[in-house]
């Protein structure tokens, strides 16, 4: 029998329109059933942007709502909740937009005489401060039940201003508002906050010690995003029609799937998940057919790339090093002018962002070791570094150095080389990994293209990169601050090109490159093409 192929949405819609208009949802609901079991719980949860939170808070609403019909056939509907209703404050940052504080005080209490003229309860005294406001609303909703906190994005005001001159003034707001959740905790029924950055204890949370924070605790790692289950079964229907019309076998459809999507780790140890609106984009704009790059934090791509740029992180050394635990329970995103530079804070910025996320842990030292989660991120990421090397777009430069290689022009591939090269920041260029990182970069970008081997083991040792482009094979040797001589003899005196004398009807390019890493620039190249084999 084929499996129910049901819509897909990925902008951001509530759990009641899913549910009322028969879209795909994926059952979280085991998860926040347990979440919401210990009464007068406050928990923190932290993901990238797009990555659901905002469609769980909108589940938790209708729960403690009471819409039980809207569960049916749902995992929570087979537990003993008593699908009892509570009153609700559900604030939403995330389409706040307020650049000082008198806007964000007056949105503030804009919103919630909202929800006090839902609730009819009296008017409140909206010439006071939010925060007073706040606590009058919360006294006046005591009389219905207990009282149900939802805040989604609790983070978006400050990373959206952090160069802005209010920035501190707009920390502050938000500080005293949220001190109202605690000097009111016996008034409420569950209180659940979601953001991208992980909260300082000392950041706008600041003594609200009793904040359960949920980001990493490996009970909840899947709770956001589709585990390699989820995805077999509730898109079951959409692989089935993507494996037909592409005409790939099942499991190098599923691996494709998963290179490209699957990745992210919020718990060391845990299992992956996959990006949601990267695999509702896939088989719905995608026709399960295309597997382009779909997830991109647009807002934030510029901010991601400044900052990873004030450390000239390299993804291969550094993140080799590790990011110490305390970098994430210390970071507080009003405080990232302050974090440029600090390779720590930088790491665990981008891990909060999506762009990084966890490979291993070490217990010992306390150190997170950060990776790429998959295809898509990592290509972003390069596209983005790229872009900023040069002065064309990336995807121009990548194609002109793939035609290059595909025609033999090794000419014109060092030319558009030593213009990248040229605009890399100074670190690139103070030592040989470096400037084979450069070359890596724009050689992954290149996808199916070409295929690119860094690091290339052979019996005699490892080739720096090769790369195999239609009919010729590169064997690419890198030295600093020696000469292009010294590199060519490496790749004959280690036979490096024997590895690929079998590819009959390749034209092999031994081709040693020579830089300096004081004039920073591509000081020599020699080639030696070994003809066709």
């Amino acid at each position: 029998m084929e499996n129910k192929i049901l819509p897909i949405v990925t902008e951001n819609s509530s759990f009641s329109n899913l549910r009322k208009n028969g879209y795909l949802y994926v059952d979280k609901t085991a998860y926040l059933a347990k979440l919401i079991a210990v009464q007068g719980r406050m928990c923190f949860f932290s993901r990238p942007r797009r990555f659901g939170k905002t469609l769980t808070v909108s589940t938790l609403e209708a729960i403690f709502q009471g819409k039980r019909e809207l569960f049916k056939g749902l995992a929570i509907d087979q537990t003993d909740y008593d699908w009892k209703t509570y009153p609700v404050v559900h604030i939403d940052f995330g389409n706040c937009g307020k650049k000082t504080p008198t806007d964000l005080e007056r949105w503030l209490k804009k919103n919630l005489q909202q929800i006090a003229q839902f609730y009819s309860i009296a008017p409140l005294d909206l010439s006071q401060q939010a925060d007073d406001v706040f606590t009058d609303l919360l006294v006046g909703l005591a009389p219905l039940g207990k009282i149900v906190i939802l805040v989604d994005e609790y983070d978006k005001v400050l990373s959206d201003n952090i160069f802005s001159e209010h920035v501190e003034e707009l920390r502050s707001t938000l500080r005293g508002f949220y001190q109202v959740i605690k000097t009111k905790g016996a008034l409420l029924r569950f209180v659940f906050m979601t953001g991208v950055t992980k909260y300082a204890k000392m950041g706008v949370f600041s003594g609200l010690n009793n904040l359960n924070d949920l980001s990493m605790v490996s009970a909840y790692a899947t709770m956001l995003g589709y585990t390699q289950q989820e995805l077999e079964t509730s898109f079951a229907g959409y692989i089935e029609q993507g494996i037909r019309d592409t005409g790939m076998g099942r499991e190098t459809y599923l691996a494709k799937i998963k290179e490209m999507y699957d990745g992210y780790r919020f718990a060391p140890g845990g299992e992956t998940v996959y990006n949601p609106v990267s695999v509702g984009l896939f088989f719905s704009n995608g026709r399960g057919q295309d597997f382009n790059d779909y997830w991109i934090d647009t807002g934030n791509s510029k901010l991601v790339m400044d900052m990873a740029q004030s450390v000239d992180l390299d993804v291969t050394e550094d993140l080799e090093r590790g990011m110490a635990k305390s970098a994430l329970s210390s970071f507080d995103v009003a405080e990232l002018r302050q974090a440029m530079g600090d390779m720590g804070k930088v790491q665990a910025f981008l891990l909060q962002t999506g762009y990084l996320t966890i490979g291993d842990y070490d217990e010992g030292f306390s150190l997170y070791y950060l990776r790429f989660p998959n295809k898509e991120v990592r290509d972003a990421y390069y596209q983005n570094l790229l872009s900023r090397w040069c002065a064309k777009e990336s995807e121009y430069v990548v194609r002109d150095l793939v035609v290059a290689l595909r025609k033999g022009d090794t000419q014109g591939y060092m030319q558009t080389l030593t213009a990248i090269f040229a605009s890399v920041p100074y670190r690139a260029g103070k030592k040989e990994p470096d400037f084979a990182q450069v070359v890596d970069v724009v050689m992954l970008l290149s996808g199916k293209a070409v295929k690119v081997v860094a690091e290339d083991q052979t019996s005699e040792g490892r080739i720096d990169l090769s790369v195999e482009a239609g009919d010729h094979v590169y064997v690419m040797e890198f030295k600093a601050d020696k000469s292009a001589d010294v590199a060519l003899r490496q790749i004959k005196e280690k036979r490096y090109a024997d590895k690929f004398r079998l590819e009959k009807g390749k034209t092999i390019h031994l081709l040693g490159i020579a830089f300096s890493s004081t004039g920073h620039t591509v000081q020599d190249w020699k080639e030696e093409v070994l003809g066709w084999i």
